[in-house]
């Protein structure tokens, strides 16, 4: 049973009595036997309703091809303008920001002997489920998956959700803190493709060469970058079947669920067991707020198209193994978990302000329902001190309302199914999700981006505790390999100075990148690969600078996003060139 019951205080007599059938169902529910029967009959009913639906509309319209989906978003102007396809191998420069447009960033797609291969367009997809700009997204839950008494708010772009909400005795506890969170996200603009701190990409223009490039171009920048329908299946309703179906998600799986009741008890402990069925077969449940966050999903990893962007993985574990081979057995299972991970939400569930852990770069895909993720940049450039404190003013939103608002800005960026949302480290972001929804998502390290890596997990150093989620123990063994691979690294990957100092720093200066909320027992264990990436690293910082100190100096002035300037590769060959010898 829930912690709180449902008070059916206030509703109408019509009300009362469908709260009643609903807790009858949950108790029916509760019974295997008699919860797979009921389940039977419901996949029946909707079999049967979209098979009458279908006849509905060809009677009403018999030459008409039916709609995919319920819903359609209104084409963006800069597409819905367009009367011809930019070709696939080039560049329309009004699609990328002003920013991403130097010709330095971009190299061109790499030459196939196959002349039909180069010129296939990008893969299709099956349409998305698409909404309006004035999508209602509340009307049709009220009173079946949030409570009847459920505030609404209208956010800035015209979007109308509910405020969070859990009843208890005639009082929604959520009132003081989650709904008035919500209420202050409301207020801050959509990110729309003319956006100056978010890369809007257009999927369908580009091939598979010229995304990626994209992509690790806006990362490099410190950007976010969406790319709008990338779905490969067609929607479903969220329930025991569809995540076994296309995710491989047993329903028997054991899973720890975040109740936002219990977060409201105890901030710091808001954990609840449970299953996989148990979360579904509720997720309709008004009378409470709940999501699982990291259930692992490893054999699904970044999707296809951008999987060569985790260069962690793809030269950093794939490509050092016989140079430093894994004698110890001993290699972390985060190192491969935290690739790819699934986020399954009720309505109304908000997420604070944080940055993600360890430095990783998030990769994000709306599988079902939808998200309002807001991203956060402060108003001007600040130093790691001042930025590690303009972050910490989070830890207390209700005390420093007036403060984060002089000091940083904000977008909200709606993601609708088939939507890809790539983060860069360090992002600092909060997220609502309106309605019940289930996300893909995972994490991944690239050489372009190690400076804001090292700029996360140095502030994590510090304050990690107020400032980001769970901590792993993988990252610094990921690290050592990504420095392995360096003597050896394809010249087709593109390295920059700042950044490849900041992956030498976080090697010699290993002990001052643990974050801080790691358990106290937890140490930095030495493994194969440490004193090979530590004489690799050093000996990078002694050929550009002097001693660690002097390149410590030089790589925290500036602007700490700034990647710096291309890296020679043959300087960086000759220096390595020890390193080679077979």
């Amino acid at each position: 049973m829930p912690r709180f019951r449902y008070d059916l205080e206030g509703l109408t007599p019509e009300q009362q009595d469908a709260e009643r059938k609903r807790l009858w169902l949950v108790r029916q529910m509760q019974d295997p036997e008699k919860a797979e029967k009921i389940r039977a009959r419901n996949r029946e009913s909707k079999r049967a309703q979209r098979q009458r639906t279908k006849q509905s509309r060809e009677n009403t319209n018999p030459g008409a091809e039916p709609p995919r989906f319920r819903r359609q978003r209104a084409p963006e102007p800069a597409e819905a303008s367009s009367s011809q396809p930019t070709p696939p191998n080039s560049f329309d420069p009004n699609l990328i920001h002003p920013a991403l447009q130097n010709p330095a960033h971009f190299v061109p797609p790499r030459q196939m002997s196959e002349a039909a291969v180069m010129t296939d367009p990008h893969p299709s997809y099956p349409p998305r489920q698409t909404i309006n700009r004035n999508l209602d997204l509340a009307s049709d839950i009220l009173g079946i998956q949030v409570p009847q008494q459920s505030k609404t708010i209208t956010w800035a772009d015209g979007c109308k959700t509910v405020l969070p909400c859990v009843m208890n005795r005639g009082v929604n506890i959520c009132e003081e803190n989650d709904a008035a969170f919500v209420r202050f996200l409301s207020i801050f603009p959509e990110s729309k493709p003319s956006s100056t701190h978010v890369v809007h990409i257009n999927n369908n223009r580009f091939n598979r060469d010229q995304l990626q490039q994209l992509v690790s171009i806006a990362l490099r920048h410190d950007r976010p970058a969406v790319i709008r329908g990338t779905c490969s299946h067609v929607l479903e309703e969220i329930d025991a079947e569809y995540l076994e179906k296309h995710f491989g998600i047993s329903p028997l799986m054991r899973v720890t669920i975040h109740d936002v009741a219990e977060r409201i008890r105890d901030f710091s402990h808001p954990h609840l067991n449970g299953t996989i069925q148990q979360f579904v077969e509720a997720i309709d449940d008004p009378s409470k707020i709940q999501c699982i966050l990291d259930i692992p999903l490893s054999h699904f990893g970044i999707p296809q198209d951008f999987q060569l962007l985790d260069h962690g993985l793809v030269y950093g574990w794939n490509q050092t193994t016989v140079d430093c081979p894994i004698s110890s057995g001993k290699v972390h299972p985060d190192n491969f978990t935290v690739k790819s991970w699934a986020l399954l939400h009720q309505g109304g569930f908000v997420t604070y302000p944080h940055h993600n852990s360890d430095g990783a770069i998030t990769v994000l895909r709306v599988e079902a329902g939808a998200k309002l993720w807001i991203v956060f940049r402060t108003k001007k450039k600040l130093n790691r001190t001042a930025l590690q404190k303009a972050q910490m003013l989070f830890a207390n939103f209700a005390q420093n309302r007036d403060a984060i608002m002089e000091i940083w800005e904000a977008e909200v960026i709606r993601l609708l199914p088939g939507d890809l949302l790539f983060q860069p480290a360090g992002q600092v972001h909060a997220v609502y999700t309106p309605v019940p929804s289930f996300a893909t998502g995972g994490h991944f390290y690239n050489y372009e981006s190690l400076h804001l890596t090292e700029l996360s997990r140095y502030i994590d150093a510090r304050k990690a505790q107020f400032l980001t989620n769970q901590v792993h123990d993988n990252t610094l063994e990921t690290f050592h390999r990504m420095t392995l691979a360096l003597p050896r690294l394809s010249p087709s990957v593109r390295l920059y100075h700042r950044a490849v100092i900041g992956l030498c720093l976080m090697i010699v200066n290993r002990d001052k990148h643990k974050a801080s909320n790691n358990d106290s027992g937890y140490q930095i264990v030495a493994s194969e690969s440490t004193g090979r990436a530590l004489t690799i690293a050093k000996t990078i910082i002694n050929h550009f600078y002097n001693n660690t100190e002097a390149a410590q100096r030089a790589y925290r002035s500036g602007d700490q996003s700034d990647a710096g300037e291309l890296v020679s590769r043959e300087e960086l060959s000759s220096c390595l060139q020890s390193f080679t010898h077979l």
